[in-house]
């Protein structure tokens, strides 16, 4: 059973820790109790064998004084003491003991062991070599006094990876060992869990994969946006980044800060960035996804894609209109009426000033389609515009915008094709030194 890495498992999972009353008539105040225990794994050497302890109690208890017995439980002998460091054990706070800490997480203090199968043994916890504490009998009863009730049926398999006896729920410590504990997966140094099979499934890997443009657009023919990928570990487990490419099978290794390889732990996150070059046209939209692969320490891999889309704009240009320059209308243009409106283009941007109460403009519109009138830089912002459709001796209202803004746009969608009239209304005092632009686009 391989255990690496799993130092954060379930930590982040929320998994609800057991609460468990304690029996302790010799000590009262201190609470520890033994909480779980994994004595066999598959193969010969039980590497990854451990007990857990836990300090069910209020006061911060310093574990000097108690030992771990292990007990063989047809004799009653202990036949291994391990005397606890001088360590300091907080309420709810777990101790670990185990055989190699480079394969069981968590662990606090390494024994030589090995711990004795059964059938029946038994794992003691002591105070100052006398007094028992807790004791935990499996796969039988074993010599007084290293049995709470009976350990009959309470066995560690030792062909199911990952799984250990351990506690379960709020129940109270019923001084019955086949009761209080039973087959769990093990979680060293963690809150137990319910789960008893398929124990690895605690484990398996995911990862989300975010990607951003920016800039979100360009115009035509485009250049070049830089795209930045963040991968979250929303697993159990850290995770190693192994690949990072892109839609067209790029390797993004090396691409500007990306860096694969990458260590990520359980909740955290990497972000890296890199730049690529954008083409097409007016209206294109390029969609362009990264696929990140992660694998934890028991090799289970997670993949996941994250994609964004850049849109392709309008050309950009510089265009100078002689309204704006020249101005030949002079102050007080004659454009009052409807029969005096001013003739304006489709997709130019004119320059007017409001220095008069009403302001008249006419277009032509070609076909069957949605208008859009663009009104900027009315710095005068108090009065409206209203469009209308027909000639001056017969108006039909189209539409208005009366909003007070100095940038303002008025939609008329499903126009038929005709002449337009657009009707400037300024409810402000006549201003000669600001210019506002009308824009009608088409299509």
């Amino acid at each position: 059973m391989k255990w690496r890495a799993l130092f954060l498992l379930l930590w982040l999972m929320g998994v609800g820790t057991a609460v468990f009353a304690y029996r302790s008539p010799a000590l009262g105040v201190e609470q520890l109790i033994i909480n779980e225990v994994d004595y066999d794994q598959p193969g010969l050497q039980d590497a990854e064998e451990f007990i857990e302890i836990t300090n069910i109690g209020e006061p911060t208890v310093d574990l000097v004084n108690y030992q771990i017995g292990l007990v063989d439980g047809d004799t009653g002998i202990v036949y291994a003491s391990i005397p606890l460091n001088a360590v300091s054990l907080p309420p709810n706070g777990y101790y670990v003991l185990c055989r190699d800490p480079l394969v069981v997480p968590n662990c606090n203090q390494v024994f030589t062991g090995p711990i004795q199968n059964g059938a029946p043994d038994a794992v003691a916890l002591l105070f100052g070599g006398a007094v028992l504490v807790d004791t935990v009998s499996y796969e039988g009863d074993t010599t007084a006094p290293y049995t709470e009730g009976s350990g009959v049926g309470l066995e560690d398999d030792g062909t199911a990876v990952m799984q250990g006896i351990a506690r379960w729920g709020d129940q109270p410590d019923t001084n019955q060992n086949n009761i209080d504990f039973s087959p769990r997966c093990a979680t060293p140094g963690l809150p137990n869990v319910e789960q008893s099979s398929d124990c690895a499934s605690l484990f398996a890997p995911e990862i989300a994969v975010m990607l951003t443009a920016l800039p979100g657009s360009l115009p035509e023919p485009g250049g070049t946006v830089t795209l930045t990928i963040r991968i979250d570990n929303n697993g159990p487990l850290p995770v190693t980044l192994e690949t990072l490419t892109d839609n067209s099978a790029q390797n993004l290794n090396g691409q500007g800060s990306c860096q694969t390889s990458q260590e990520i732990v359980t909740g955290g996150n990497y972000t890296c960035q890199y730049e690529t070059a954008i083409a097409g046209v007016e209206g294109d939209l390029v969609m362009r996804a990264v696929t990140a692969t992660a694998v934890d320490f028991f090799s289970n891999s997670a993949t996941d894609t994250g994609q964004t889309t850049i849109s392709v704009t309008r050309r950009l240009s510089w265009e100078l209109y002689l309204p704006v320059l020249l101005h030949p209308r002079p102050y007080g243009e004659p454009n009052n009426t409807c029969t005096e409106a001013f003739a304006i283009p489709l997709n130019q941007t004119l320059a007017f000033l409001a220095e008069d109460a009403h302001d008249w403009y006419r277009f032509d519109w070609p076909q069957q389609g949605t208008v859009r009138i663009h009104w900027q830089n009315f710095v005068a912002q108090a009065g409206q515009m209203l469009l209308y459709r027909g000639d001056c001796e017969k108006l039909e209202f189209v539409a208005n915008n009366g909003e007070t803004a100095v940038n303002r746009t008025l939609v008329a969608d499903a126009q038929p094709p005709g002449r337009y009239y657009i009707w400037i209304i300024s409810d402000a005092p006549p201003n000669d030194q600001d210019e506002y632009t009308l824009r009608v686009q088409f299509p």
